[in-house]
């Protein structure tokens, strides 16, 4: 599957194993210089380019340049998300592309958050738009430049509101088990000032309530599956960062008009609170659509 913007290419792949080798007759061919940003989702395999080299296993992030001779493959069957984006882009947003061409990065909090942002976008990929793609590689080569500089741009306003926004949701869906996780905690995560990060969800329902809402979704969901899980309410309170039953019951009941038990006895088979039904934002997507 591929999703093509000006700013970049995102493509999903699934295959069986496979052996690819770039040769200078190929690059004088079709005069490609992108860079190639590869997330190893499934399977392994294998990054060759000039001096360096690396195996590649399920979390890897690693990188070829297209503009040089070099060899990738996987010796099983394996699944990629891959972004492709202009050398020149590449440059200027995120370091010298022969600093990191055939290597594969080390582990980093920043490079988890990456991970989850790219694994996002693998399931979004056939039905993304052009803009919604420009805005998914933006918010790629800014994360990427802080996982290998250990800091943000130069200018972090220079990163779009909806490139934040949609990084912004990746992450608190990895962060609603922890009670403490709120606005500071997640503007440090992205490395952007808390006001930058306030602006950006300052035309919605603010930044503090899309946290506390994504974790009221993702309990009604858990709700809903208790019967199948095993679950109990406390238990699915703790797990999405709520602390207080009393305060969790009356917030539950504010976003769907009805208490968490009554969802629970419902079962899962039930009309009531079907997910989804009378939200302003559906946080379990997480990137695509965008809205403000």
């Amino acid at each position: 599957m591929i999703a093509v913007s000006s700013h970049g290419t995102i493509m999903r792949t699934v295959s069986g194993p496979i052996d690819v080798e770039r040769a200078a007759r190929h690059i004088r061919r079709d005069g490609s210089d992108e860079m190639s940003i590869m997330l190893i989702g499934a399977g392994r395999g294998y990054v060759e380019q000039g001096n360096n080299g690396a195996l590649l296993q399920v979390g890897d992030l690693a990188f070829r340049a297209m503009g040089q001779p070099g060899a990738a493959g996987s010796r099983d069957g394996y699944e990629e998300i891959r972004l492709m984006v202009p050398r020149a882009a590449f440059l200027e947003q995120v370091g010298n592309p022969q600093d990191v061409s055939g290597r594969k990065l080390g582990d980093t909090p920043l490079k988890g958050l990456l991970n989850a942002y790219l694994g996002a976008l693998a399931t979004s990929v056939s039905d993304m738009s052009e803009a919604e793609t420009g805005i998914a590689v933006e918010g790629v080569l800014h994360l990427l430049h802080g996982v290998i500089h250990g800091q943000s741009g130069p200018d972090d306003g220079e990163l779009s509101a909806e490139a934040l926004r949609s990084l912004a949701r990746a992450h608190i869906q990895r962060r609603l088990h922890d009670p403490e996780f709120g606005p500071n905690a997640l503007a440090a995560a992205l490395q952007i000032s808390r006001s930058r990060l306030y602006a950006a969800f300052a035309g919605g329902q603010g930044i503090a309530a899309t946290i506390r809402d994504a974790r009221l979704d993702r309990a009604h969901d858990r709700i809903v599956m208790m019967h199948s899980t095993g679950a109990r309410i406390g238990s699915i309170m703790v797990s999405c960062g709520f602390t207080d039953a009393a305060a969790f019951s009356r917030a539950f009941r504010q976003r769907f008009g009805f208490a968490p038990r009554d969802l629970a006895a419902q079962g899962a088979g039930s009309s009531i609170g079907s997910p989804g039904a009378d939200r302003p934002e559906d946080l379990r997507r997480l990137s695509f659509p965008l809205s403000a």
